[in-house]
């Protein structure tokens, strides 16, 4: 989360919201593949098998924008469901979650879920004040102090600033990074975001006030991390390990689903009219190179976290309605599971047709 006052976008129609979203990627970076049919196909089954979807309701537009250029689903079968016993999975936390408590934990109730079904689930609550080299070390450091088993496919979830904090630990750390499978990006500012620019100053004359107990300084670079400039110039000069299998789950949504503390922040960003999740542009929120899951209905806050538990005022939003984290995990790490399994099996994949800005 980064503090910036904001100013007012003008509201565009449901056919700006639906164009095809231009996401940047680098030069020499594998094309970005699409998988948002199967991943739509595989998440509205879920919600419809639990409940959270009504019988009819075929394409859960509610919850996953449904752009122009995404091709419609097929009527083949939906995914499998992931066999636990093979999954491990660690997510990283986002900026400044371990200043915010348990509430801020990423998809605490599906890894809950996997885990009490055999899956190895961890959070690995980074610094939330550091940049993205002193919380690569400690994911080494969590990972180098696991055991892995041969056995199970190991999958890293970062959400927010922990997708790059994951990304500079593959790069920094090859010899643990050969253990991982596949990296999930949630909202993850890929080419950071511009509120960090502006942020900069308030964070100097805030830093000193924050609790240090809950909130220690850590090497004080997360701000700096978030630049535009810096992460787009790492994220060109150190290309991404060819052997992990990299998927993106980006977010925007409207006014009615953004929460009270982030509204500021979602205007300044552009609002309807340059789609965010009130931290993140969308078009700077896919992996080069990874396999888009979709484009979420949902706040930067509610694509992942239920901290409206306790702090309801903060996060109060005008449609309060909460998206089914839960099952939203539960499919993504379904779809992984079962990309990887197919992978391994060499079936070919389809590049994501669509626009791209080349050599960002």
């Amino acid at each position: 989360m980064l503090a910036l006052g904001g100013c007012a976008a003008t509201p565009e129609s449901k056919e700006d919201l639906a164009a095809p979203v231009q996401y940047r990627t680098v030069a020499g970076a594998p094309p970005v593949l699409d998988g948002r049919p199967a991943f739509r196909r595989a998440f509205c089954s879920t919600l419809r098998a639990e409940g959270v979807a009504s019988p009819d309701d075929a394409s859960c537009d509610r919850w996953l924008w449904r752009l122009a250029d995404e091709p419609v689903p097929d009527a083949g079968p939906t995914l499998p469901v992931a066999n636990p016993q093979r999954l491990q999975v660690l997510l990283v936390t986002g900026a400044f979650s371990e200043c915010v408590g348990e509430s801020s934990r990423p998809f605490s109730a599906g890894a809950a879920r996997l885990r009490s079904a055999g899956a190895d689930v961890q959070t690995i609550v980074v610094s939330g004040r550091s940049g993205t080299g002193h919380n690569a070390r400690q994911i080494a450091d969590t990972l180098a102090a696991s055991t892995v088993d041969d056995d199970r496919w190991v999958v890293l979830v970062g959400y927010s600033k922990g997708g790059l904090d994951i990304l500079r630990f593959l790069v920094d750390f090859p010899e643990l990074a050969a253990r991982v499978d596949a990296v999930v990006g949630v909202a993850t500012p890929m080419f950071g975001t511009p509120l960090a620019e502006l942020a900069a100053p308030t964070y100097a004359a805030l830093g000193a006030k924050l609790p240090y107990d809950k909130c220690p300084p850590g090497d004080g670079e997360v701000i700096a991390s978030l630049t535009p400039v810096a992460a787009t110039q790492w994220l060109g000069a150190n290309p991404l390990p060819a052997d992990v299998r990299f998927y993106s789950l980006a977010a925007f949504t409207t006014r009615e689903h953004v929460g009270r503390a982030l509204a500021p922040f979602w205007k300044h960003l552009g609002g309807t009219r340059v789609r965010n999740d009130g931290q993140v542009v969308a078009t700077d929120a896919v992996i080069p190179g990874s396999t888009l899951l979709g484009y979420a209905n949902a706040d930067h806050w509610g694509i992942a976290q239920t901290i409206e538990t306790d702090h309801p005022v903060l996060v109060a939003r005008p449609d309060p309605s909460l998206f089914p984290l839960e099952q939203l995990f539960v499919t993504m790490m379904a779809f992984v599971s079962d990309d990887l399994e197919r992978n391994a099996r060499s079936v070919p994949e389809t590049p994501l047709a669509g626009p791209e800005e080349k050599g960002l």
